[in-house]
């Protein structure tokens, strides 16, 4: 530790360095060579054309290819390798094929298998984790933009998982839920599938006859093998739908009105710490509505929360706050609307420095308790090059504090291929002491080549008894198959404030930078599939850019095995300046100086697709005035494709000149599926710095697409072993017309 202030000189000219860097990682931006080099995707991309059949008769969906209509089907098929071998046949060929009606487009699939048992089904759950088991996926550009799609995907056992991609595939919301079905069935040299989506599940735009992009994605999870229909370079997910192919031969059909109605019914039986037993209910509605073939409006009344989930719980030794995830069905949806810059590359070494939009701003107090949401509504979605998000949302009274009105509006513009620029406008009203908050800004998104993009944002913030504050970020972005690439500089001023951003720090300006080199193997016999070294960072000044006040350093490897196992080391050199004291435990408390210190973080996780599998890291070295013992370990067991059992534990050994203390957080999830529409979840934490336990005990039941019963058990233990429970019973129906 120095004992004295220190000034960073010559940082006045770090926007021109800055430029500078930019440049010079702008002109590392050249095709990487390799294999990869070898496939014509334009050549290929052209010879991606099916045509869906049409039937009279609707399709029973049981999985089994049996009706005569599936013979007369044209066929997709030929699918390419992605990985191990780049630009290789399949080793399992695939098949599938499309009719349709005037209701419902039919897909129908075989996958060869020469494994007797067929593929890996990891669980049942709706919305099952993508990678850890054999996996289809269909990706539908409905409006052939290359730029969005609807995304459908299933594992053997029927399990659904769908989402909506943005951006080409920068931006994935897999919280979408819609409207289809599923069955599959086994035969002795794989499976086979029957999927039926109905058109008002979609969105598309008017025309006599519908041309799609369309994309076909297969991961055989036992060879870690992934094909598509249409090849894509491995550095890109499947949802990079301006390598897809062509869906053709959809005729005379409509979305529908895609009216939905959703009500919903209530009833909480909870107990107080103070011994208090309270009963409540309510009950609600939902509404959503397509205006034209490409906009949604949403409305809703008496939202409702309570089968959410639980967060998981984190231990924070920073100075500042740690970044929770949304939750809640309403906000999840239609997210692309309000995603602005470089949202999914933004966390650096230190996470988000900067979020223009953070929606559980939104119906959460500022101890995490929830705010009663009386109603708003929401417009979203596309009109011809204009992309629209319209949201307005009133909350009820907490305590003394008055309710709040919330609005976010997005407005943006296709630039070209896959670029564009927008304005927003981001507000909170009310008619309490602090009445309002409001941001208004514009941001421009570039894309070159499809493997380069450039971000930038400017944000101004206005708010009662203060002056403006400006906010604003800048970033480069590269994606090749050799190597990858960030860099961008974030800056805060003082009196910036965002009621509906996330804004961990002010008076900042951040550099960050990542870049990495991939040395890749070819083949399915390789051991290690990938080795990557690199280099990432962050460096904060204050927004006069006069004094450093903190740095991460770090140099990171990793090798990522032919079983999708991973095996990482990262060496990090840290700096701090505090200005006052940091408490960073009950009684330990770190005076203001100068800190340097180092640290070692080696990791490792096992292949996920098999039985047991597991994690472990470790970080250690010094910290602040002493040193860190950090071990964050878990292990999950599947007993079946029905039950799995999770477990993680997180110890914190920290001895400082000012103190020594032990922070450890154990989690435990218990998954059971009881079929591909019932499921039975708990999840239990323990926080040693809260010093509590909590228990969260869900019973989910679709009894038909998007409709449920919901069984939640809540419970909470405080450090005097005082609990507070509560046990929630929520109905749900939906009506699709």
């Amino acid at each position: 530790m120095a004992p004295a202030h220190w000034t960073l000189r010559g940082t006045r000219s770090l926007p021109r360095r800055l430029a500078c860097a930019v440049c010079a990682l702008a002109a590392l931006a050249v095709p990487a060579h390799g294999a990869a080099d070898d496939i014509d995707y334009a050549a290929i991309r052209a010879t991606k054309r099916v045509t869906a059949l049409r039937i009279e008769q609707p399709i029973v969906i049981d999985g089994v290819l049996g009706e005569a209509e599936w013979e007369r089907a044209d066929v997709a098929r030929d699918f390419i390798q992605q990985q191990p071998s780049e630009g290789e046949p399949t080793t399992e060929p695939s098949e599938v094929r499309f009719l349709y009606d005037a209701d419902m487009l039919y897909v129908g699939g075989t996958f060869h298998d020469t494994h007797p048992d067929g593929g890996i089904t990891n669980e049942l759950t709706r919305d099952f984790s993508g990678r850890d088991g054999d996996l289809i996926t269909l990706v539908l550009d409905t409006f052939r933009d290359q730029r969005n799609s609807f995304n459908f995907m299933i594992n053997p056992a029927g399990a659904l998982r769908d989402s909506q991609s943005y951006d080409d595939g920068r931006q994935n919301n897999a919280d979408w839920d819609g409207i289809w079905y599923v069955k599959t069935a086994r035969f002795a040299g794989g499976w086979t599938m029957e999927m039926a989506i109905p058109f008002k599940t979609l969105r598309f735009s008017d025309g006599e006859e519908q041309t799609w992009g369309l994309n076909i994605f297969r991961l055989i999870r036992r060879k870690n093998e992934i094909t598509l229909w249409a090849p894509v370079p491995r550095q890109f997910t499947q949802f990079k739908v301006s390598y897809a192919g062509v869906l053709t031969g959809i005729q005379h059909v409509q979305p529908g009105r895609n009216l939905r109605i959703k009500p919903f019914v209530t009833a909480q039986a909870s107990r107080r710490r103070s011994g208090a037993r309270l009963w409540d209910g309510d009950a609600g509605l939902d509404l959503k509505y397509g205006l034209g073939t490409a906009l949604t409006l949403d409305l809703t009344s008496r939202t409702d929360f309570s089968q959410v989930e639980a967060d998981d719980q984190q231990i924070n030794l920073t100075r500042f706050s740690l970044f929770l995830p949304e939750k809640r069905e309403f906000f999840l949806e239609n997210q692309g609307s309000f995603r602005i810059g470089d949202i999914d590359t933004a966390a650096g070494a230190r996470g988000a420095p900067l979020l223009p939009f953070f929606s559980r701003r939104i119906g959460v107090g500022d101890n995490g308790s929830l705010v009663p949401i009386v109603g708003g509504a929401r417009l979203s979605g596309k009109q011809g090059r204009y992309n629209l998000g319209f949201l307005n949302l009133q909350t009820d009274a907490e305590g003394e504090r008055p309710g709040d009105n919330f609005t976010a509006a997005r407005v943006s513009r296709d630039l070209g291929l896959n670029s564009s620029v927008s304005a927003f406008y981001f507000g909170r009203q009310s008619d309490g002491t602090d009445p309002f908050n409001r941001i208004a800004g514009a941001d421009v998104h570039l894309n070159f080549r499809r493997t380069v993009d450039v971000d930038g944002f400017l944000l101004r913030s206005a708010s009662p008894g203060e002056g403006p504050g400006l906010a604003g970020r800048g970033a480069l972005n590269i994606k090749e198959d050799k190597y990858t690439g960030h860099l961008s500089y974030t800056s805060v001023a003082p009196s910036f404030r965002n009621d509906l951003g996330f804004t961990p720090r002010r008076d900042i300006g951040l550099t960050s930078w990542e870049f990495e080199w991939n040395f890749r193997r070819r083949t399915a016999r390789a051991p290690v599939r990938v080795f990557t070294l690199g280099t990432e960072g962050d460096a904060v000044s204050n927004h006069g850019q006069d004094d450093l006040l903190s740095r991460v350093s770090r140099i990171d490897t990793s090798a990522e095995f032919a079983d999708g196992g991973r095996l990482g080391v990262d060496f990090d050199w840290n700096y701090e300046l505090l200005t006052e004291p940091f408490e960073i435990n009950r009684g330990v408390s770190i005076p203001p100086g100068i800190y340097y210190f180092r640290q070692v973080i080696p990791s490792y996780s096992s292949d996920k697709s098999r039985w047991l599998s597991g994690n472990v890291k470790y970080t250690g070295g010094q910290f602040w005035s002493g040193t860190i013992r950090g071990l964050d370990t878990g292990i999950r067991l599947r007993a079946s494709e029905k039950f799995a059992a999770t477990a993680s534990y997180a110890r914190n050994a920290v001895t400082l000149r000012e103190g020594t203390f032990t922070t450890e957080l154990l989690r435990l999830r218990l998954n059971y599926s009881f079929s591909t529409s019932m499921f039975l979840n708990g999840f239990i934490q323990y926080n040693s710095i809260a010093r509590t336990w909590t228990t969260n005990i869900r019973y989910r039941y679709t009894y038909r697409p998007l409709s449920d019963v919901f069984i939640v058990w809540n419970e909470t233990r405080g450090p005097d072993g005082s609990p507070q429970r509560a046990l929630i019973v929520k109905y749900t129906l939906t009506l699709a017309f």
